[in-house]
């Protein structure tokens, strides 16, 4: 496999989204499950906790990929006929 074949490239991108959004639902279930365990009220800060972090991991992903699109786009585009930019 080359080193920067269409194959490999997909699959660092798809491990990185995945990475993020795991580590984005887990960091909020572990707050969630500190605070139920401080205030003795589980499980309810748990399950907000994994809704929020599950919510920031969406976010965090969608974020990404946007980046990527928008760098993806300026490579080839070379942003011809937006005003924006």
């Amino acid at each position: 496999m080359r080193k920067n074949s269409g194959l490999s490239q997909g699959l660092s991108i798809a491990l990185r989204l995945g990475i993020e959004m795991a580590v984005a639902t887990a960091l909020g279930a572990l707050m969630g499950y500190s605070i139920d365990y401080f205030f003795g009220t589980r499980p309810w800060f748990l399950a907000a906790g994994v809704f929020f972090g599950g919510a920031a991991g969406v976010l965090n992903v969608y974020r990404a990929a946007q980046q990527m699109t928008f760098e993806d786009d300026d490579g080839n585009d070379n942003n011809k006929g937006d005003p924006s930019r």
